[in-house]
């Protein structure tokens, strides 16, 4: 084992600094059905499952419950590994009988090993570069407006007069952005933006808005809104990219250094969750995808990942088209990145809600279409970011018009989020093949808020994850990483199980999924969802030896002892990378 590439803390640590602890106690689950694995059909196919390696094994996990997340849901007791890839699963009788002389023997002594946990949906250089960029005014020290003028006023004291001041929040007790002018209270003379953790909303001052000569007369950017008083005048309030766009463009732009090390900076955290591969859904900038390649063929990635650029404008398309792809075992290009709305204050919805803009798609509606297609016909995989059951109803109107225009097979196109839907929606999803990638965790950090935002008739068709399962669907889970508060997969696991809010309100039971289903979901579903079901996924020889020790059995917990799950070890391509001493 190579000590450079292992994170090793004590247990006590690793408690101490996640302020975590977990305990014991069975309840009974339901063994879900198998999923079939169609084809691959990739613009870029990754490799098909090899046969198992031959000669003795580089390592044996022995004597565990192996939960394989084959198609039959096996669980087995020892795993041989060889050239990072699965030799042998089985019996530990049956595994001892391959161990040579230079075997490693690690001895599960009853823990959980499963296929490494796989998130779909992050933004890993985002992640590592925002607390670079970014100031945060998160709590307990940031709760409502008042306290982000205090800190403000104290960055002020620190920064320059004229010097850009950006800063991220979470969320305020008024439940709304501040307003320039309050901003202008403790920052007159240094230009602030300030965008919300979500990613899609950001408020900046005076100064802001005269140096990104946003007045009266600006008109909204398609798919973007600038809030106005009633005079007409812009009150600093912007809502989705491209609004915000009008002032990114003025302001100073990061040192592309950054980027590289916004990659490697999250991964040790990453793999102490059992994360093994993961998708950025946004890479923004042709630089920013280099630097993923970059890293990938430096060796700089503890953990395997794809790249989904995004397309913001029609322009972009272009470039897309002309992009090169690239497909190394750490780092590849997966697909492409649109968005049909925002936040949940702007969810593109058939009927208006209590947000801020209800019928105002991010995307002209044939454009969209245009740029779908076009992106079909050149044989990639396209997921599309959409909440609201408009958005949703727009993105499967498009996947439909492209793949009868050109029936490829198997293009695997994918609904980001999908949180509102219509009845009618589920049964198009199932049959184009579009994948639902469900980030349940919002159910918890915002459910309390969607259900007034929504209404209470509205709510009944958010994240209805029991009824995609049931009608045959794809099903991911992912984190939404930084863009949410938790990129452990166990809280998304716990949230899709119990669908609780952080007020203790339980939004659709009838919509919740077993722990197998949802550790399905992070694992083959996962795989699936990004074509390398063939080589991950699951403990299968042939299969990469990306695997997960975990420190109790998520079959035989509470809900609430997963969500503070952690991991014992954690294998990338047979080499322990984390472990707990």
């Amino acid at each position: 084992m190579d000590s450079e590439n292992t994170l090793r803390i004590s247990r006590r640590e690793f408690l101490t600094i996640t302020g975590v602890a977990v305990a014991g106690l069975a309840v009974g689950c339901k063994q879900p059905q198998g999923t079939q694995a169609p084809s691959n059909a990739s613009k870029f196919p990754t490799a098909t499952i090899l046969p198992a390696p031959a000669g003795s094994p580089d390592m044996i996990l022995r004597n565990g419950k192996v939960i394989t997340m084959d198609t039959a849901d096996s669980i087995i007791q020892a795993v041989a590994v060889k050239d990072g890839s699965i030799q042998a699963v089985g019996s530990n009788e049956g595994i001892d009988a391959l161990k040579g002389s230079e075997t490693q023997v690690i001895e599960l002594a009853g823990r959980v090993l499963s296929p490494g946990l796989i998130d779909p949906h992050l933004h890993l250089q985002i992640w590592g570069t925002l607390d670079m960029i970014y100031i945060p005014f998160l709590p307990p020290e940031v709760n409502n407006i008042p306290d982000m003028q205090k800190k403000l006023a104290e960055v002020v004291a620190q920064t320059s007069p004229g010097e850009w001041i950006q800063g991220y929040y979470y969320r305020l007790d008024e439940l709304r952005l501040p307003t320039g002018q309050e901003l202008d209270l403790v920052s007159p003379n240094n230009p602030v933006f300030m965008v919300q953790q979500g990613g899609h909303l950001a408020a900046i001052n005076s100064q802001a808005l005269q140096m990104a000569n946003i007045t009266a007369d600006t008109p909204d950017p398609t798919g973007g809104t600038i809030t106005r008083d009633k005079n007409g005048n812009p009150t600093g309030e912007l809502y989705g990219h491209h609004a915000m766009d009008l002032v990114r463009k003025v302001i100073p732009q990061r040192p592309p250094e950054l980027a590289r090390e916004g990659i490697r900076k999250p991964q040790p955290l990453l793999i102490t969750t059992g994360v093994t591969s993961f998708s950025d859904v946004y890479v923004r900038g042709l630089e920013n995808v280099q630097a993923y390649r970059e890293a990938g063929e430096a060796g700089d990635m503890i953990v395997r990942g794809a790249v989904y650029p995004i397309l913001e404008y029609p322009k972009d398309l272009e470039g897309a088209l002309k992009l090169e792809s690239f497909n190394g075992p750490f780092m590849r290009l997966g697909g492409f990145k649109l968005q049909i709305d925002g936040q949940a204050q702007t969810a593109y919805c058939h009927e208006p809600h209590d947000g801020i803009t209800w019928d105002k798609p991010y995307w002209e509606p044939e454009v969209f279409k245009k740029t779908v297609s076009a992106l079909h016909d050149a044989g990639y995989q396209i997921c599309v970011h959409a909440i609201g059951d408009a958005g949703v109803d727009l993105v499967l109107g498009a996947y439909e018009a492209a793949m009868n225009s050109n029936p490829r097979p198997d293009p695997r196109h994918r609904i980001e989020h999908c949180v509102l839907t219509t009845p009618e929606a589920t049964q198009r999803i199932s049959d184009l093949g579009v994948i639902v990638s469900d980030t349940s965790s919002f159910i918890h950090m915002a459910g309390d808020y969607w259900v007034k935002l929504f209404g209470k008739k509205r709510i009944q068709r958010l994240l209805v994850t029991r009824e995609w399962l049931d009608a045959g669907i794809h099903l991911t889970l992912n984190s939404d990483y930084p863009t949410t508060l938790w990129y452990a997969p166990q809280m998304n696991m716990a949230v899709a199980m119990e669908r609780r809010t952080t007020h203790n309100n339980v939004i659709n039971e009838d919509q919740k999924i077993t722990v197998q289903e949802a550790l399905r979901a992070h694992t083959i579903g996962a795989a699936y969802a990004s074509f390398e079901e063939g080589i991950k996924g699951s403990i299968e020889p042939g299969k990469l030896a990306d695997l997960a020790v975990w420190t109790h059995d998520p079959y035989a917990v509470s809900v609430e002892e997963l969500e503070a799950m952690t991991m014992d070890m954690t294998i990338v391509g047979g080499k322990i990378v984390y472990q707990v001493s």
